[in-house]
C-alpha cells in the first residue's frame, strides 16, 4: 500500500536522526536532517529553474513555548531574508511562505528590502499565509498555491483594554452607538461600559489601520503583479477592497482559497497543475511540519545552498541549529494568533 508523502518523510527523517544521535554532528557541521531538508529545497529549485528561499514558522504546529510574537511576521525578520538571499543573484527569487501573518509596517519593510534587488519575485504557499503574511504574497509578480492552502482577511486587529478587535467592528460600533443615542439619549447608560474601553485615539487609529493595509496591497499588486496591465489600477483596488474588508468575511480567521482569488483578479495558479512542482513543495512542506512539530525551532529562513537563520525558543541562533527529537505525528492544530 503506498506510503503518504508525510509519512514517507517521516520515516526519511527518523532514520537519519537516529544517525545523527549515533553519530553527532561536530560543531559547525551539518546534520543530516539540515542537509535533507535543504536538498528537498534543491529539488524544487531543479524544477523551476530559479533560486528557492523558505520562510516558514510553526503557526500549525503543536504548541511552542514561545509568545505568538515569534511566530509572527515582524521587523526582526529582515535579518533573516538578508541572510538567504545575500548570495542570491537578481533578478528572480521564489519564497516559500508559512506564516500566520505580524505587523503591516514590517511587512511593507520587506517588500522594501526584497524588491531592491529582485524584480521577479515568485511565492509559494504549500498550506497557510495568513492577514500580513497574505499581504506580503500580494507583492509578488505571481502566486502558486495548493489547493487546499489558504490566504487570508487583511483587516487590521486592533488592541484594546478587553483584548483585539476588528478595526472595522470597533468603527461599526461607535456608529451604532451614534444612532441610537442620537435617537434616544436613555440607553446612554447602557452605552458607557461598551464605549468607556476605546482609547482617545483609537476611532482615527482604527480608520489609519484600514487605510494603510489596503493603500499597501494596492500599491504592490498594481506595481508589481498587474505591471503592465491598463486595468491595473481597477484590478489592484478591487483586490485590496475584497481582502481589507471585515463585513466580506465576518472572521480574521476566515480562508481565502484560489477560487476566491481568481474571482477578484489576483494572479494565481494552484500548484498541483504541475505534477513535478506540486512533489517536490509537498515534501519540502513536509520536512518544515515536522521539524517544527518534533523541535524548539519556531521559525527558519533557509535556502538550498545552507545560508540559513532559525528561531527556537531560546532565541536566536546560526545554522546548523536543530537538535532533532524523535518524531511524532503533530495534533491539530489549536487556534492561530492573530496579526496585531
Amino acid at each position: 500500500m503506498p506510503t503518504s508523502t508525510w509519512n514517507r518523510i517521516l520515516e526519511d527523517i527518523t532514520r537519519l536522526s537516529i544517525q545523527d544521535q549515533q553519530n553527532p554532528p561536530q560543531p559547525g557541521q551539518v546534520s543530516n536532517h539540515d542537509r535533507y531538508r535543504r536538498r528537498k529545497i534543491a529539488s524544487v529549485e531543479q524544477v523551476t529553474q530559479r533560486p528557492l528561499i523558505v520562510y516558514a514558522s510553526a503557526c500549525t504546529s503543536p504548541a511552542k513555548p514561545v509568545g505568538a510574537e515569534m511566530l509572527m511576521l515582524d521587523f526582526t525578520d529582515k535579518i533573516g531574508f538578508k541572510t538567504v538571499t545575500d548570495n542570491i543573484a537578481p533578478p528572480a527569487l521564489d519564497i516559500l511562505i508559512h506564516s500566520p501573518g505580524g505587523y503591516p509596517e514590517a511587512a511593507e519593510s520587506i517588500v522594501q528590502q526584497i524588491r531592491a534587488k529582485y524584480s521577479d519575485v515568485r511565492f509559494m504557499v504549500p498550506s497557510y499565509a495568513k492577514s500580513a503574511a497574505t499581504m506580503f504574497v500580494m507583492s509578488g509578480n505571481e502566486i502558486l498555491m495548493d489547493r487546499d492552502a489558504e490566504l487570508g482577511p487583511i483587516d487590521p486587529q486592533m488592541r484594546t483594554q478587553n483584548g483585539t478587535s476588528p478595526a472595522e467592528s470597533i468603527l461599526e460600533q461607535f456608529a451604532k452607538a451614534q444612532a441610537e443615542l442620537q435617537a434616544d439619549a436613555t440607553k446612554l447608560p447602557s452605552w458607557i461600559p461598551i464605549l468607556s474601553p476605546l482609547g482617545p485615539s483609537l476611532l482615527v487609529d482604527s480608520q489609519n489601520a484600514i487605510d494603510l493595509s489596503k493603500a499597501l496591497v494596492k500599491t504592490w499588486t498594481q506595481t508589481y503583479m498587474l505591471a503592465g496591465d491598463p486595468a491595473a489600477e481597477e484590478k489592484s483596488s478591487r483586490i485590496s477592497e475584497y481582502l481589507g474588508s471585515h463585513a466580506n468575511f465576518k472572521s480574521h480567521a476566515r480562508p481565502v482559497k484560489i477560487p476566491d482569488l481568481v474571482s477578484v483578479g489576483v494572479k494565481v495558479t494552484d500548484i498541483r497543475t504541475n505534477a513535478g512542482l506540486y512533489a517536490a513543495v509537498d515534501e519540502l512542506y513536509c520536512c518544515l511540519d515536522i521539524l517544527f512539530a518534533n523541535s524548539g525551532v519556531c521559525k527558519v529562513f533557509e535556502n538550498s545552498a545552507g545560508d540559513a537563520l532559525v528561531r527556537q525558543s531560546a532565541g536566536m541562533i546560526a545554522s546548523p541549529i536543530v537538535q532533532f527529537l524523535q518524531p511524532q505525528p503533530p495534533p491539530i492544530p489549536s487556534r492561530l494568533p492573530r496579526r496585531r
